[in-house]
């Protein structure tokens, strides 16, 4: 198994640009992929894909250097498995509360005895070779997303899971979580007080701060205070803002 080019970049304290796949269209993820991206994020919580779409659109982007990860829909033990076993080299759980879930959430993804993952990795081994089972606890990532009140109130506990890569700020849900109405690329002080605190939280824990943005400047000031897996790029926003951008140049 090759080493999770991830992991090294954040050995080295570089910080990885990572592309958010919310259309369920292989060529398009292809193209993306091949684009120069550290990692892609496949969306199956809010994307168009489901399950049954993985293989396909995880062999789309096997011919790039971009690592595969997986948003699963819930923090559920098979839906974890199964994305691992199709070839995605780490998994983003959303709406984690407590240290409890964050925990099953790394058992999951994690062979016996460091875990509870069940065997029967039916495209990772080809891709990956037969010794895959014994590597994968070692490349394999898990993010965690803090993004309600509730996992605001028990952050602390959440980041320090042992296992855990890293905690992933999802900012439209924590808006939610502080009272104001979801935005990206916020400024409202009460959201900006909570992404600093996860940030904190994963500085004292000697874990991954991730977040997801939506304009290139924000980004790198995210980059910038520490946060070191940065969604740069989402599919639908960037085909929805170029299009828009060449009728308008068009209609002039």
């Amino acid at each position: 198994m090759k080493p999770n080019r991830l992991l090294q970049l954040w050995s080295e304290g570089r910080v990885a640009a990572n592309a958010w796949l919310g259309l369920a269209d292989g060529f398009a993820a292809e193209i993306v992929a091949l684009g120069g991206f550290d990692s892609v994020v496949f969306d199956l919580q809010h994307g168009m894909a489901a399950s049954a779409d993985l293989p396909r659109l995880l062999q789309a982007v096997s011919s790039s250097a971009a690592v595969p990860l997986v948003r699963v829909p819930t923090n559920e033990p098979a839906m974890i498995m199964r994305a691992l076993d199709a070839g995605a080299i780490g998994v983003i759980v959303p709406m984690v509360e407590t240290a409890e879930q964050a925990a099953a959430a790394v058992s999951a993804a994690r062979y016996p005895p460091a875990g509870t993952r069940s065997f029967g990795p039916t495209r990772a081994a080809r891709l990956h070779g037969p010794a895959y089972h014994l590597q994968a606890d070692a490349e394999v990532i898990v993010f965690c997303m803090v993004e309600t009140r509730r996992g605001l109130d028990h952050l602390d506990a959440i980041a320090a899971v042992e296992g855990l890569t890293g905690l992933y700020v999802g900012p439209a849900d924590l808006s939610y979580a502080v009272g104001v109405d979801p935005r990206m690329d916020s400024d409202d002080a009460a959201q900006v007080a909570a992404v600093a605190r996860i940030l904190a939280a994963c500085g004292e824990h000697g874990i991954v701060a991730g977040i997801h943005t939506a304009d290139t400047a924000f980004a790198r000031r995210k980059a910038a205070e520490g946060f070191a897996f940065v969604t740069v790029a989402v599919d639908t926003a960037a085909l929805a803002t170029e299009t828009a951008g060449r009728l308008a140049a068009f209609r002039v």
